[in-house]
């Protein structure tokens, strides 16, 4: 395999057709949505899903025709998340901002995973949203070594703590001999 430089561009032989022509067609895009390893979604303007990936329908369980609409979705979220993840995509559908969230799924077997949700809007020649389109990423290993971390950090913060207060007490027990020896 050879690694071209970054300025280099590939010649047009290397491109596929589709490409050249400045468009991919619907088999790419499902191979595409299938194969990167997150959850991909589509919605029209205002919010209503169109379209769910493969990988989706096996982590919830949920075909396509079960898992369109405008608020399916948030069904699946654990309860703590569900008004949070409400409020934030009905901010990212009011105002066109890119949307971003970390929030926790139902896989199918009931359990729960963090996720990155992610998703920037699709707009036409007017500036107009036409879709958003979407991703969930599976960040469970992360929030369980962010969590691991915070309490290993506040174990190091007590004992820290606790060895200063120590410290003071045999720097005070010093100074009290020190003036008793000197009276």
């Amino acid at each position: 395999m050879s690694i071209l430089p970054s300025n280099t561009a590939l010649p047009a032989s290397a491109l596929p057709a589709a490409y050249q022509n400045g468009h991919v067609g619907p088999e790419q895009f499902m191979f595409l949505a299938d194969v990167i390893p997150q959850l991909v979604w589509i919605t029209d303007p205002a919010g209503f899903h169109t379209y769910f990936n493969q990988r989706w329908i096996d982590f919830t369980g949920y075909n396509l025709a079960d898992s369109v609409g405008p608020d399916m979705w948030n069904n699946l979220l654990h309860p703590d998340d569900q008004a949070r993840a409400r409020q934030v995509w009905g901010h990212s559908l009011a105002t066109g901002v890119d949307y971003s969230i970390e929030y926790r799924f139902k896989a199918k077997d009931g359990s729960y995973r963090w996720f990155l949700g992610q998703a920037l809007p699709r707009r036409d020649e007017d500036g107009q949203i036409v879709a958003w389109f979407g991703t969930c990423t599976d960040i469970q290993e992360q929030r369980q070594m962010r969590e691991q971390l915070e309490v290993a950090y506040s174990d190091l913060e007590a004992k820290v703590m606790f060895r200063t207060l120590d410290l003071e007490r045999e720097i005070l027990d010093l100074k009290r001999r020190l003036q008793e020896n000197q009276a």
